[in-house]
């Protein structure tokens, strides 16, 4: 069956769900963290993999740079910082191959804000999650 040209430029459909936390052990130490989890589908929801994937801090711009390597197009980033804050990632998927792994898929960015108010204090493995 010859491959369909609607099928040739799909574009990635990206959820992000993150988790914010803040764990004070004590007075004198604690972190917050970013759990950025994300999964890659094309328009009909299969799961892409080995897209690349760009997620920039751009309050410090960091750089985390890496491939989607599994199968179900799931990935998961954890980022530590001394106390909670605003920040904002930019999250760009791009497809590298060409037409392997499923076809050529369009680029595609999000943007995720976090407020250090959306961050909870973590006593008892108790977090919010948030859909972007």
């Amino acid at each position: 069956m010859p491959h369909s040209t609607a099928l040739t430029h799909i574009i990635l459909f990206i959820n992000i769900c993150s988790v914010l936390t803040f764990t004070a052990c004590n007075k004198e130490e604690g972190y917050a963290s970013v759990k950025i989890k994300g999964q890659v589908n094309d328009i009909l929801n299969h799961p892409i993999n080995q897209l690349l994937v760009t997620i920039t801090n751009k309050e410090n711009d960091k750089i985390d740079q890496f491939r989607i390597d599994d199968t179900s197009g799931k990935f998961e980033r954890i980022y530590l910082f001394e106390t909670p804050q605003d920040i904002t990632y930019v999250i760009e998927v791009k497809d590298t191959d060409g037409e392997m792994n499923g076809g050529k898929f369009e680029s595609q960015t999000k943007i995720l804000s976090i407020s250090k108010f959306d961050y909870v204090k973590q006593q008892s493995q108790l977090a919010i999650h948030r859909i972007a």
